[in-house]
């Protein structure tokens, strides 16, 4: 009951704002389910049948099975299968254009003139692949064909991870379903015409990898090579570096852990230096991209003069505590609630026991995470600039419904019920938000306004 009492009040309340869409200063992480007559009994219908139904799957004896590998022929068909079908529903439903961003984006784009060390590399490959494929494929054609397959790789890297995480078949489903249904995932899956699908399969592609490393089935050359490629082609990702450590500490373990570190080291730094060429064109110009990255930040046009993130008196605010809340609720309010009621037990549990290098892991992501999330200046206000926290949605999914399932193994009779009560409460965030941000666009404007602050002359 310590555990399963405030989750059902943690997701009540969940469900109830979403239902009741309470007149609150902030209201851009609930609303609107009441938009269209049917979505709220749509939301009814999966609180009322969902509990039911996975209590029922949950006693299947094939979920009891182990997971096992997929065969890689087998991948390669989901792979292409799921990019095709994403393709096809990003064209025919695409999420909805309101950021400045998106505009910048596509415009780079389409002209192939764009250059910003924030997307250094992304740009590069973006722009460039355009001028193959075109005038077959239009330069609208050429971001969502591009996204759809950055969204294909996301979630099948997600799945699995989330194989690595479970010690069942059920328990990977259910992982894998918990980050599925995120709203931070699934909006950008569906036709997103800006950058984020990328970090949004980088993440995942590591964790997946980097879960393989603590399992003993993949090199730590892999996972390195992601973490220091990764901020070249898009600069928030230097947030994986800090997981780096569990990985090095898991491989470093056995009689030939200090080699495959050292190849790992080796390998990752030489790929480092190339990673320059295209922009800047010699090797390990480390110096000339950092200070292109901090002149293409804009940093003067946000609330601080002098740097990208927030000031310390802002980031204290109530005003910002508000904008955070709202932000995480929006992006991945089930992780989160995860993450605080499971999470925590899973944390008092395994104190003084055995060392968990699968949570620790996921925890050093989710940590550095949260302080983007609280520092990192979203010049456009949190509300249209959601998207910037939006790939996090990983991390919060994997390592919330890992505490989930873990606390699920000592306590299965309340477990399957409050996992089909999560994926409904999940399945009501999105009938509300899902492709409806720029429902009550002006409203949350006002509630979450600008950054925007003219540069000083001079």
């Amino acid at each position: 009951m310590a555990v399963a009492l405030p989750l059902i009040l943690g997701l009540a309340t969940y469900v109830g704002i979403h239902f009741l869409e309470p007149r609150l200063a902030i209201t851009w992480s609930y609303a609107h389910l009441h938009r269209y007559t049917l979505l709220p009994w749509l939301g009814i219908g999966l609180l009322a049948t969902l509990p039911i139904l996975v209590s029922f799957a949950w006693q299947w004896p094939a979920g009891e099975r182990p997971v096992t590998r997929w065969p890689t022929g087998r991948i390669v068909a989901a792979f292409v299968l799921l990019w095709l079908a994403l393709w096809a529903l990003g064209t025919a439903f695409p999420a909805p254009t309101f950021s400045i961003d998106v505009v910048y984006f596509t415009n780079a784009v389409k002209s192939g003139t764009g250059q910003n060390a924030r997307w250094y590399l992304l740009l590069w490959f973006f722009e460039g692949l355009a001028n193959l494929v075109r005038p077959a494929l239009s330069w609208l054609g050429v971001i969502r064909g591009t996204n759809a397959a950055f969204s294909a790789v996301a979630l099948l890297a997600l799945a699995g991870a989330a194989r690595r995480l479970g010690q069942s078949r059920r328990e990977a489903a259910a992982i894998t379903l918990l980050g599925w249904s995120a709203f931070g995932i699934l909006q950008l899956v569906m036709g997103y015409t800006d950058i984020y699908p990328f970090p949004l399969a980088v993440t995942a592609v590591y964790c997946w990898l980097a879960l393989g490393v603590i399992a003993g089935e993949v090199h730590p050359l892999w996972p390195s090579l992601v973490a220091v490629l990764a901020p070249f082609w898009y600069v928030g990702l230097v947030l994986l570096a800090p997981s780096l450590l569990v990985v090095v500490v898991e491989a470093g373990r056995g009689a030939h852990g200090s080699l495959r570190l050292a190849v790992a080291a080796v390998v990752a730094l030489a790929a480092a230096g190339l990673a320059t060429v295209p922009g800047f064109g010699r090797p390990f110009a480390w110096g000339a991209f950092l200070a292109r990255a901090a002149a293409d930040s804009e940093a003067e046009l946000g609330l601080s003069p002098t740097s990208s993130l927030l000031p310390p008196d802002f980031m204290l605010s109530t005003r910002h505590a508000g904008e955070v809340a709202h932000t995480v609720l929006l992006v991945d309010g089930i992780g989160w609630l995860l993450l605080l009621v499971p999470g925590a037990a899973l944390l008092l549990h395994s104190a003084g026991r055995t060392r968990d290098g699968k949570a620790a892991c996921l925890g050093l992501l989710v940590v550095p995470y949260f302080a983007y999330v609280i520092a990192m200046d979203p010049i456009f206000g949190s509300y249209a600039d959601w998207d910037l926290f939006s790939y996090g949605a990983v991390v919060t999914s994997l390592l919330g419904g890992y505490a989930f399932v873990s606390w699920g193994r000592r306590c299965p009779r309340a477990f399957a019920p409050l996992l089909g009560l999560a994926l409904a409460a999940a399945g009501v965030h999105l009938l509300a938000r899902l492709n409806a941000l720029d429902v009550g666009m002006q409203q949350h404007l006002l509630e979450s306004p600008y950054h925007l602050v003219a540069p000083s002359a001079g």
